[in-house]
């Protein structure tokens, strides 16, 4: 997941969202020298959240196009990250967007906090990567006051859900990689479907702060950074303190070292 951004629209126009509550979803992608990657799955991922949402289906094409000339033009031969969003405004009509930011700097560990924003759970999102959902913007708030790189969402009952930016993966205590269930409301994000299909033992499990303390690894996924290692939680370290094994064998199914 990434924020909004007021940016440019696929016609030049800044999508208004003073006073409004856009509906629909969005797909974050990563660029690579100037290539979308797997820009593909990004479409086939935006169609399949249109579909959930009952909206009609943005042509692939254009999808495709939008990522790729939006990247050349923005981009040229750099890394960056571009999000391509399929919503309409209140009695507006449904219209293809896209943002671009810059990459940042990558980091090998992430640091992170329990959030003070509950989760509000599945709602009617259906698992799509929504447009502005309250408790994504308040978390990366959060984020940026205590300057850590991901707030942790939990349920009203203190059941961990997802990340403000990510889905979440933890290696327990006795070493079976899990993640959170679908049923708690988590975006069925890109990086954590790249990980179930080619990690065929994970599976969900129903986690609080302390499993979290006690777990061996704890990682964010998403499609943009892979999967990266949480290191330290609420200021305490997670297992040794350093990238675990499973976070490294995981990152290699995004990015060749």
């Amino acid at each position: 997941m990434s924020p909004p951004s007021n940016g440019p629209g696929a016609n030049g126009s800044r999508p208004d969202r003073i006073g409004s509550r856009r509906v629909g979803s969005y797909t974050t992608a990563r660029v690579s020298a100037g290539r979308v990657e797997r820009v593909e799955r990004h479409a086939g991922r935006l169609r399949r959240d249109a579909a959930r949402l009952d909206l009609p289906l943005p042509p692939r094409i254009e999808i495709e196009t939008l990522f790729l000339e939006t990247t050349r033009k923005t981009f040229g031969g750099r890394d960056g990250i571009i999000r391509v969003e399929w919503s309409h405004a209140p009695g507006g009509e449904l219209e293809l967007i896209a943002t671009t930011r810059e990459l940042g700097v990558e980091k090998t560990s992430w640091r992170a906090r329990s959030g003070q924003t509950v989760h509000p759970g599945p709602e009617a999102r259906h698992n799509t990567k929504y447009v502005e959902v309250d408790a994504y913007l308040l978390g990366r708030k959060e984020a940026l006051a205590h300057q850590v790189d991901e707030i942790l969402l939990f349920d009203a009952d203190g059941t961990l859900v997802e990340g403000s930016a990510s889905n979440c993966l933890v290696v327990d205590a006795e070493g079976r990689l899990v993640t959170p269930a679908r049923s708690l409301g988590a975006v069925e994000g890109l990086g954590l479907t790249i990980v179930r299909e080619n990690r065929r033992d994970i599976s969900e499990a129903k986690l609080g702060i302390e499993d979290l303390r006690a777990a061996r690894e704890l990682m964010a996924t998403n499609g943009v950074r892979g999967v990266v290692s949480i290191v330290e939680l609420d200021g305490e370290k997670i297992g040794n303190g350093e990238p675990g094994p499973w976070a490294n064998r995981l990152r290699g199914l995004f990015f060749r070292e």
